[in-house]
């Protein structure tokens, strides 16, 4: 198919999901967009930054389908009930090796839990799989202002934060019963995550029917006929605040930035391949004490707190040495490489290779890191970022430097790219400093 092939099908400007066939009828890739039109499109336009595998794919099409839906959740949702029907070899392979995430029903626990992850395991409810943690969370946030369910995993004596919100019914205080949080929250959840939206809409339009029906024999000063028309304008308002919550809620769109950071990141960087993992690192102690390293790891454009990992220093301690203890850090993660992700929490098992390493730092950090990829004779891209000399706010430009460039770049303040680096480099901070105050607590208090 080309350019043309795709304007002719008049694809409609509305979120949904597409399925792109090949010449013996099989779905090879199945996809999402808050805009069909102008998602299909864009793979066959000019300026497209497509990877290898998705030329491969773009050139065995030669039929496209698509399902329309009233919101970008029921995209998100669609797309991935399809991906786990059919199974398309592309979705599979354009993962590399990220792994999937999934929405879990855990129906075991004294209070039903609903959280994502990235591990099935035999007990629970599954939906999934999505390609977008990010996509994800936003989903539940948003959902959980139509089914209110609750965060806690067990009861407690008061109720939680969100019962004095209206946004918990109280299951964690026993102000209702499982069954009845059950019936009135999971049940539709559950239902609204497999498709059928409808179905939940239907129930409230007979149970609204039924109750008027009732009503008219009623005498209209009779209690029955005040609580049935409480419940009825309970009904209204839960079907207009899903319409209202659904049409308000944009989950492709946030998820589709942070691909397209990646993308733009590749471009400027001048990257031989799309960046799927990027690995941040930090130091962080005060006058070398207590001090501790961090690992963070972002796929497609989203951190991935699962294959985080962090580094108690074991030389130096008590010597304001950070390149030695960065040094320490990446000498110790390159330890553990491998073409499959770790399954383990600790520096344990085999740590797949990243695409390119973030370094928070200057010169000095930069080439600490250049020695300890050749010593282990890896290339890898590689950037440190830091600010200028004695400037700390969020305003004062960045300063990327390269192996080899003896002037740093400095990337508008606007710039995709910048962002996604920058992000990398505040979750590194974030995680190594949270760590070395544990240190210094444990040391502390004992």
């Amino acid at each position: 198919m080309n350019l043309a092939d795709i304007k002719n099908l008049n694809l409609p400007i509305a979120p949904g999901s597409y399925q792109f066939y090949n010449a013996t009828g099989k779905i090879v890739y199945i996809g999402k967009a808050a805009n069909l039109a102008s998602r299909v499109l864009s793979y066959w336009q000019k300026s497209a930054s497509l990877t290898s595998a998705k030329y491969s794919m773009l050139k065995r099409i030669v039929r496209i389908k698509w399902i329309e839906t009233e919101s970008e959740i029921e995209a998100l949702l669609l797309e991935a009930n399809l991906v786990k029907k059919y199974q398309p070899d592309y979705n599979v392979l354009l993962r590399d090796d990220k792994r999937f995430a999934y929405i879990k029903i855990s129906l075991d626990d004294e209070i039903p839990g609903v959280f994502i992850t990235r591990i099935i395991d035999k007990s629970g409810k599954y939906f999934g799989p999505f390609t977008s943690a990010l996509a994800v969370r936003e989903t539940l946030r948003a959902l959980r202002k139509i089914f209110p369910y609750c965060l806690e995993r067990k009861i407690k004596e008061r109720p939680c934060f969100y019962y004095q919100l209206g946004r918990c019914l109280g299951i964690c205080a026993g102000k209702i019963s499982r069954e009845d949080y059950v019936r009135q929250v999971i049940r539709p959840l559950v239902m609204f995550l497999e498709g059928k939206k409808g179905r939940i809409i239907k129930n409230y339009e007979l149970r609204i029917r039924n109750l008027e029906k009732v009503n008219k024999k009623l005498d209209s000063e009779g209690a029955t006929y005040l609580e049935n028309q409480k419940e009825i304008g309970e009904l209204k308002y839960q079907l207009a605040n899903m319409k209202q919550v659904l049409e308000g809620a944009k989950v492709i769109g946030v998820a589709d930035k942070y691909a397209n950071d990646v993308v733009e990141l590749a471009k400027i960087l001048g990257l031989p391949k799309i960046p799927e993992r990027i690995e941040g690192y930090d130091i962080a102690n005060i006058f070398g004490k207590e001090a501790a390293g961090s690992m963070v790891v972002f796929s497609g454009g989203e951190s991935n707190k699962n294959e985080y990992r962090k580094f108690k220093i074991k030389i130096g301690q008590g010597q304001a040495n950070d390149i030695g203890m960065l040094k320490e850090v990446l000498e110790r993660r390159f330890k553990h490489t491998s073409p499959q992700p770790s399954p383990y929490k600790g520096e344990g098992g085999n740590w797949p290779l990243p695409d390119l390493i973030v370094i928070d730092g200057g010169k000095a950090q930069l080439n600490a890191a250049v020695r300890i990829l050749k010593k282990r004779r890896l290339e890898i891209p590689l950037v440190a970022i830091s600010k200028g000399l004695g400037l700390r706010s969020s305003v004062a430009p960045d300063k990327l430097f390269f192996p080899g460039e003896k002037k740093p770049l400095e990337l508008p303040l606007a710039s995709p790219a910048l962002h996604l680096i920058k992000r990398v480099r505040d979750e590194a901070h974030r995680f190594a400093i949270g760590y070395h105050r544990k240190l210094r607590s444990r040391a502390e208090f004992g």
